[in-house]
């Protein structure tokens, strides 16, 4: 294959083993090969996500081979190609899309991806950009232009993808909709506030946090009514600012004790739409709700190429905005996992090397 100087070695941040956080470990190596149609990407930033802590944790049945390395937000160069690649060469700006479909199965030939029989997803069913090189299918690059820099392309593809899927496709989010955003200062909830205001320009957006702090980011960020959970029931001050009607629609990528408090929230034939669950997977609820008032219950995952795509055309012209907190190298994942893990974060972190 075509190549730069690559080394036989690469430093990559992994574990041989689920469950402590603690069990992660800077690795040497070997640089990944590629396939015919594939491309090496010379990392240069990856966006950490829930599901990388998760992965760690918990999720043995997604990993393919030991050691394994998270990153599933990944920007860099191109360093080599496959000799079937077209249209890629050394050098070019990249940003890989994640959600990785084999286009074939029958879900996939109805434009059905979230159901790709094959699918794999970078960084979870095969390793992915926590590390100095990563291997990539080609028709799953996007051109990275100057003016945005790796990081802010970093940020975009699990969260802001997540998002964009989960309002625009399955929540059919309406201009004259009241929205509310539970945990709207993460990664996937910035994304949801800018999608709903600037693409969608929604009625009224509401949205749950935690902190003074992150209650001014949330109203700077452009939240009409932002609601401080550890301070009140977020669904009874929703029933009070909205004259006990509640609300259009409810994006919950929280669960846990929140799953209830959501349903409370919406009013008759209202939609709850769910695309993770980082305070547990098995809430309690309460299904008369769910027939009484007639509740939309919908399920979201991921991105299709095409609503990617649209996506970063919205962060490449500036409407959506990439919001990443904080910064560091690659050896200090630790305090990177961390601050994931603790939820200290309004947007993203990102890994970065030189």
């Amino acid at each position: 294959m075509p190549s730069t100087a690559i080394p036989e070695t690469m430093t990559a941040v992994g574990f041989y083993e689920h469950g402590s956080l603690d069990n992660l470990q800077l690795l040497e190596v070997e640089v990944p090969s590629i396939g015919p149609d594939e491309v090496l990407v010379d990392v240069k930033a990856t966006s950490l996500n829930h599901a990388d802590v998760f992965s760690v944790r918990e999720l043995d049945h997604y990993t393919p081979e030991y050691p394994h390395w998270g990153g599933m937000d990944v920007a860099g160069d191109v360093a080599a190609v496959g000799e079937n690649v077209t249209g890629w060469e050394i050098g070019d700006r990249v940003v890989v899309n994640p959600f990785i479909r084999c286009l074939e199965c029958e879900h996939c030939v109805r434009g059905d991806f979230m159901f790709c029989r094959n699918r794999k997803t970078m960084g979870e069913h095969r390793r992915g950009g926590f590390a100095e090189y990563v291997d990539a299918p080609q028709r799953y690059l996007i051109a990275l232009p100057d003016h945005v820099s790796y990081e802010e392309a970093a940020a975009v593809p699990i969260a802001g993808g997540t998002a964009y899927r989960a309002l625009m496709r399955r929540g059919d989010l309406q201009a004259d909709d009241e929205l509310l955003i539970v945990g709207a200062t993460g990664g996937v909830g910035t994304y949801a506030v800018q999608i709903a205001n600037e693409i969608c320009n929604v009625d009224t957006l509401y949205g749950t946090t935690s902190t003074d702090e992150k209650a001014e980011f949330l109203s700077d960020l452009g939240v009409d009514h932002v609601i401080d959970y550890t301070e009140e029931s977020f669904d009874e001050r929703i029933w009070d600012l909205t004259d006990k009607r509640g609300v259009d629609v409810v994006y919950d990528n929280v669960g846990g004790p929140a799953w209830t408090k959501s349903m409370r929230s919406l009013h008759e034939g209202g939609r709850l739409v769910t695309s993770g669950a980082t305070a547990g997977p098995n809430p309690e609820t309460e299904m008369r709700l769910i027939f009484i008032r007639a509740l939309d219950i919908r399920g979201s995952s991921g991105a299709d190429p095409g609503d990617l795509q649209r996506l970063f055309d919205y962060v490449f012209d500036g409407t959506i905005e990439s919001i990443v907190q904080e910064t560091m190298p690659l050896d200090e994942y630790e305090r990177a996992y961390e601050m994931m893990a603790e939820r200290e974060l309004y947007g993203k972190v990102a890994l970065v090397q030189e």
